[in-house]
């Protein structure tokens, strides 16, 4: 089924700071190898609406830490109850300095808590759904789901993994990576460069395939990077 074109905001001229934001990787095991849970963001949201994310949200005063921030936006838009202490951090995601609306987002995954059964707000997050990253890509790639650049590259790096242990504990070996995209153009088209690309100054820490994307007709596409 084809999907709605993601429409991009406008860009700033100036950098804005970007605010803190967490996100929880929700994983579980299965025949298949390991599945994620994602959600699909209300059209009525003001960002990534209609687009297919890992569970997560701004920073609230409120929150005692970002493993806190992170453990409510789950709750809130899943209805996951997880342990602060049971989150692995992973990657940190910073929007690109051009845009209007940043975000310095961090990554934690976890482990699906035993017993409990994900549902979605029905507000900001309308559909749950448990998938392996490789069907994950494939819909995006056949226009079935639209995934934002930052959740794609995870979803391509977390297809490497044979099980939840093993993502777990690589994630748990090592710093988590801070990696911000790099918007440029070219003969009109707009490309997203990631660590790893020629055009990115920083070398690829995270793993994966994809490492350059399209904006074409408001919708993102891997493209080789050379």
């Amino acid at each position: 089924m084809p999907i709605e074109k993601m429409t991009p905001a406008p860009f700033s001229e100036a950098p804005v700071r970007p605010r803190d934001a967490a996100t929880v990787v929700v994983m579980r095991d299965s025949a298949q190898g390991p599945e994620l849970y994602l959600v699909k963001r209300s059209r009525e949201v003001d960002f990534m609406a209609g687009a297919h994310v890992f569970p997560g949200g701004r920073f609230d005063p409120s929150d005692a830490s970002m493993e806190a921030c992170a453990v409510r936006e789950t709750f809130e838009e899943a209805g996951l109850t997880l342990d602060p202490a049971a989150l692995v951090p992973w990657v940190r995601w910073v929007t690109p300095v051009i845009s209007p609306r940043r975000f310095d987002a961090r990554f934690f995954l976890a482990r699906m808590p035993a017993g409990q059964t994900p549902v979605v707000d029905g507000r900001e997050a309308i559909e749950g759904l448990w998938i392996t990253p490789r069907e994950a890509l494939e819909r995006w790639l056949a226009n079935e789901m639209m995934l934002p650049p930052a959740t794609a590259r995870s979803i391509d790096v977390l297809a490497a993994h044979r099980d939840v242990d093993e993502a777990l504990q690589t994630a748990a070996r090592r710093a988590p990576p801070v990696l911000m995209p790099v918007v440029w153009n070219s003969d009109g088209r707009a490309f997203i460069s990631l660590p790893g690309d020629p055009h990115h100054p920083d070398p690829d820490t995270l793993g994966g395939s994809i490492f350059r994307i399209q904006l074409e007709e408001g919708r993102y596409r891997p493209v080789p990077a050379g």
